[in-house]
């Protein structure tokens, strides 16, 4: 610690005060004061006011708390400036009217390097990380040029992210950096990198910057390529950045149909996939959006309910395209994965995706087509009672308080599936002739009916009925 002590001589960090920490006594060292609290760790440093300046760690995230009052000068917004002079750490406030814009630069600078070889590193497997340790480049700020913390340069938190890096726990990483870990270990190193300075490309767009490097990475992996689309389609581009992209590369024109899909406008999506091919026509990702644009286009001469049918296929396909997905797994999340079948059909209809799906492919459906999906718009999520099987038919009778009439329906799989008495929770869909189970039905065990008839209250909330299938049946009061 005497060494870390003698090479922090005469440096200075700042962070911005919050009246929550003012109130606790106590300033958060999770990034900009980070270095001191590994100073502080242990035994502590003498504060130059009196007493002893220590760390403490509360659910992973370090502070530093000093002897009473020794934040008495300090008000909520104030810039705190801790410095070590003489061995003992000075707190005062600053108000960073001339700090040294060329210090500031050479700490942004070394940051950036950094991360980026911290990125290379951990798609290596050196690293546990993609992001470097504050501690660990302010050490070596200190060893290579003590001066450059020799006056109060702004808080480091902020002033990396105004560098454009991200800064997570401790740790700065570049823009677009793989901080969940998991999603990245079926990549090859290079493509790790890849994706990461791709993210960054299009993350930090400014008007007129070169875009050149970012589309050569994308052109040289299928996968990154795969990965960023999807990234796209969730968030996408602005206006801006999708204009910059060039229009000659096949890689480009994939994102900039993404986006388009992503908010909404499928058919000017597929007239740009079509650019695509027509200049890559193996380009994998286009090739399957394409198919499931021309998917949307039904045979005029099948019956309505052959293409009812294929439009619940399709409305599946559209539910788990990247810019809906999450609605799934949020479900799932809430309950069980064998369950996602059910989930999926529940994510379509109490969050409208029917309503999404008809705007934005409307153009390519026949007029009772669009007819057939407004009127399962309009269909609610029912709990159902088996009162007979028998060969392909099914009888069912809604469940719940009121008198309701026996619906027979032929089906392939249901019968096979299900016996008198039980429960099943699904949606009667019109296909043009008649009722029809399209989705996967949720079996519902008899004793907990009412339960699910609680839930069935306009409107659904899919949330609770997916967390019904996870949580046990609630005891039965005593008699």
């Amino acid at each position: 610690m005497s060494e870390l002590l003698t090479l922090s001589e005469g440096a200075v960090l700042t962070h911005l005060a919050t009246r929550a920490e003012l109130a606790a006594g106590a300033l958060t060292a999770v990034d900009d004061l980070r270095l001191w609290a590994r100073l502080a760790d242990g035994d502590g440093v003498p504060f130059a006011g009196g007493g002893v300046v220590r760390t403490a760690v509360e659910a992973g995230e370090p502070s530093l708390t000093g002897p009473d009052g020794w934040l008495a000068g300090v008000r909520p917004e104030d810039v705190v400036a801790l410095r070590v002079r003489g061995g003992r750490l000075e707190l005062s406030t600053t108000t960073l009217a001339d700090f040294p814009a060329q210090r500031a630069i050479r700490v942004t600078e070394e940051f950036a390097q950094q991360a980026l070889d911290a990125l290379r590193a951990f798609a290596e497997g050196l690293e546990p990380s993609p992001g470097v340790s504050i501690d660990i480049v302010l050490l070596e700020l200190l060893m290579k040029a003590p001066e450059t913390l020799a006056d109060p340069l702004p808080p480091l938190a902020p002033l990396l992210r105004e560098a454009s890096l991200e800064v997570r726990g401790g740790r700065v990483g570049i823009v677009g950096a793989p901080w969940d870990t998991e999603s990245v270990a079926d990549l090859a190193p290079l493509d790790i990198v890849r994706l990461a300075l791709v993210r960054s490309a299009l993350r930090t767009y400014d008007d007129g910057a070169d875009l050149s490097k970012a589309i050569t990475y994308l052109s040289r992996s299928e996968e990154v390529l795969t990965r960023i689309a999807d990234e796209v389609e969730r968030e996408p581009l602005s206006p801006g950045l999708a204009g910059a992209l060039p229009r000659t590369e096949p890689a480009a024109l994939l994102l900039v149909a993404r986006s388009a899909e992503g908010e909404g406008r499928s058919f000017e999506a597929s007239g740009i996939i079509a650019e695509a091919l027509a200049l890559s026509p193996g380009l994998a990702p286009a090739e399957r959006d394409a198919a499931e644009y021309a998917a949307c286009r039904t045979n005029p001469d099948d019956p309505l309910p052959a293409r009812a049918a294929h439009l619940f296929r399709q409305l599946l396909a559209y539910g788990h395209r990247p810019a809906r997905r999450r609605l799934i797994d949020d479900l799932v999340a809430l309950s069980v994965r064998v369950a996602e079948p059910a989930l999926a059909d529940l994510a379509l209809f109490e969050n409208d995706v029917v309503g999404e799906f008809l705007d934005a492919r409307s153009e390519w459906l026949r007029d009772d087509e669009v007819r057939l999906l407004e009127s399962w718009r309009r269909t609610p999520l029912r709990l159902w009672r088996v009162l007979g099987v028998s060969g392909d038919e099914i009888t069912l009778r809604e469940a719940g308080p009121g008198e309701h009439a026996p619906i027979t329906l032929a089906d392939e799989l249901l019968p096979s599936q299900a016996e008198v008495g039980d429960l099943m929770l699904t949606r009667l869909l019109d296909d043009g002739e008649g009722p029809h189970v399209f989705g996967h039905p949720f079996k519902v065990d008899p004793a907990r009916g009412d339960e699910m008839l609680a839930l069935l209250t306009d409107p659904v909330d899919p949330y609770e009925i997916a967390a019904f299938f996870r949580r046990a049946a609630r005891p039965t009061p005593p008699r």
